[in-house]
Order: structure tokens, then sequence, then C-alpha cells
């Protein structure tokens, strides 16, 4: 598991399943510059998304090569 802060994100949203939100963002992932795709775990957690506010977020990062974007799977919320 990954504990990740992320301060500058945008919130996407798919029309599949009844909509979901996820997150864009960048980070510097082993010394390069990546983008990130976050994922929930709990769709009751993605209606809270707000651009304006940091979120504390933990999950798996899955890196398929410095190619492709990052993906954390399983997010959610730290309290």
């Amino acid at each position: 598991m990954t504990k990740l802060i992320v301060e500058n994100y945008k919130v996407q949203r798919t029309v599949s399943d009844g909509g979901h939100n996820y997150i864009l963002t960048e980070i510097y992932y082993k010394g390069n510059r990546r983008r990130l795709v976050i994922l929930f775990s709990d769709k009751t957690e993605e209606p809270t998304l707000n651009e304006k506010k940091p979120l504390k977020l933990i999950g798996d990062i899955d890196d398929e090569g410095i190619e492709f974007d990052l993906m954390m799977y399983n997010a959610c919320m730290e309290k």
C-alpha cells in the first residue's frame, strides 16, 4: 500500500456502471514525473471529491513501464 497526498488534480467522470469518478494527477515516481490515474475502491467516496481540497489517499500503485500512466487501484481516503 502506498500513502499519497494529492493537492493538484482533476476529477474525471465515466458513464459506465452508473458513472464513476476518478482522479488524474502527476507525481514524481522513482525519479521521473509521471501521470497517475487514481481509481477508488468504494464508489461512496467518489462524490466527496473537490478539486480545491488536498486528498490523503492509500492505495496500490501499478507501474507497467515508463511509457504508460501509473495506476492506483483500490484507493481510499485516509481519515
